[in-house]
């Protein structure tokens, strides 16, 4: 009797000991839990899988909302749905800023307020600063950060576009107009104005900055000396060239202008065979080095692509009063033609024996005062080798939008807009060699079903034998 007694003891001991252990693992485990999710709360931090990295908020929203003065006040009007739908854009504006103060109305709930703010859409973000409003719409990254920086910049400049000299137009939709660009300059908010300069005895005193893309046809002596003036008064001047394969150079004239400035634009054409692994023509070279010592280039990280580009060269030592230097070049596979010619099916005829070989400068920058200037500030130039890079067939591969956006704002020496924008999202692609796409034939379509059909013979002829 006396041992069932103490067996019955020793089972509710180890019952109350196991118990005891399973609360006290089950505290520890929900303690665990509750530390690791209240540090998540209140230190977020996420990882971004995607290629262009289209949830990790862009260089220009975080020098935005770094810059910010004042409290900016944002409303956002959407049911408890839509407000956990944009939640994370949100916090990262949060994060990046605590000047950013986000107040949710439920227009359902709230219709008058909802009215009186002239809200005529559910999900909208009305953002308010230093007495300015403006409402967003289809909530994104980059339509919130572009509102913010039309509210915080109390100016705007003005950019001329020259045109008559074979120059594609801003205002163009086509793949070799540059409506892209003036979408992005504009989201800056810059005001781009065509400059025809025959119809004017001098550059207008309004414009910030001239901007000159693809001229082919040759400058009056009357043009390219007002173009002089301009920059001997400190003018900025952001131009861009392009091969000319298919007829006579009528740029010589432009030429001679940059020469006395530090650049020398040369003729024919870079082409880069690694070019071919990527699927496109070797008259498209990628360039893939940056000068972090200028400021345009200082944080890309992303190469560019410059279609029928010419080589620069900075020349040493720069006039006196002039700082000259390269801004971005090629690979060192890229050559420099110096003998092009063209057939009949637009086919560039390769001279190697004559070629330049790379890397070779595609963009070059200018700043300083000319010996005796009196000009009130510097001159700021930048010179591209390619006009193509920046039109709407190219501007959105690799950083070629973000490099002509930078030059303008650099240019016009509003620093503060020289950033990393938003990607949009892309199809995502693979990229192979020969030598790659030739392994992975052997493997996949010959190997693998070989081994297969061998393994079945084998089986089947040691099961014949059983």
């Amino acid at each position: 009797m006396n041992q069932n007694t103490d067996h019955k003891k020793e089972m509710k001991k180890r019952a109350l000991s196991f118990g005891i252990n399973s609360i006290f693992i089950s505290i520890v485990v929900i303690s665990i839990v509750g530390v690791i999710n209240f540090l998540g709360f209140e230190y977020p931090q996420k990882y971004d899988a995607t290629k262009n990295k289209l949830h990790t908020f862009s260089d220009q929203s975080e020098k935005v909302m770094k810059s910010l003065k004042d409290t900016l006040d944002a409303t956002f009007y959407g049911d408890l749905g839509a407000k956990e739908k944009y939640r994370p854009i949100f916090d990262s504006y949060r994060k990046l800023s605590p000047k950013f103060k986000l107040e949710s109305v439920d227009p359902n709930k709230e219709p008058t307020r909802a009215k009186t703010a002239g809200i005529k859409k559910m999900e909208t973000l009305v953002l308010s600063y230093r007495g300015k409003i403006a409402k967003v719409e289809d909530i994104t990254e980059e339509k919130v950060t572009n509102e913010i920086i039309k509210l915080t910049k109390d100016s705007h400049s003005v950019v001329c576009t020259v045109v008559g000299h074979g120059e594609q137009s801003f205002l163009l939709a086509t793949a070799e107009g540059y409506q892209a660009a003036k979408k992005g300059l504009e989201d800056q908010t810059y005001e781009l104005k065509e400059l025809t300069l025959p119809q004017v005895t001098s550059i207008p005193a309004e414009c910030n900055a001239v901007v000159m893309l693809g001229a082919n046809k040759a400058l009056f002596p009357a043009e390219i000396k007002m173009l002089g003036d301009y920059l001997d008064q400190g003018g900025r001047l952001i131009i861009a060239f392009e091969a000319a394969i298919t007829q006579a150079d009528q740029t010589k004239e432009l030429q001679g202008l940059l020469k006395n400035w530090g650049v020398d634009v040369k003729g024919g054409l870079i082409i880069d065979p690694v070019s071919r692994m990527l699927g496109v023509d070797a008259s498209v070279p990628i360039i893939a080095q940056f000068n972090s010592a200028v400021a345009i280039t200082k944080d890309t990280k992303q190469q560019s692509y410059f279609p029928m580009s010419r080589p620069l060269e900075v020349i040493s030592p720069a006039p006196e009063g002039l700082h000259a230097e390269w801004m971005a070049k090629t690979t060192e596979k890229a050559m420099g033609l110096n003998n092009v010619k063209a057939n009949a099916k637009g086919e560039v005829q390769v001279d190697e024996k004559s070629a330049t070989k790379g890397p070779l400068v595609t963009a070059a920058v200018v700043s300083g005062k000319k010996k005796g200037s009196t000009a009130a500030h510097d001159t700021r130039i930048v010179v591209f080798g390619s006009s193509q890079f920046a039109d709407n067939q190219y501007s959105r591969f690799g950083g070629n939008l973000d490099l002509f956006l930078n030059s303008v704002s650099w240019a016009i020496e509003d620093e503060s807009m020289i950033s990393i924008r938003s990607k949009e999202d892309e199809a995502g692609k693979l990229e192979l060699s020969r030598n790659q796409q030739v392994v992975i034939f052997l493997i996949a379509v010959i190997l693998v079903p070989l081994s297969i059909a061998i393994a079945g013979i084998v089986i089947w002829v040691r099961r014949k034998k059983l």
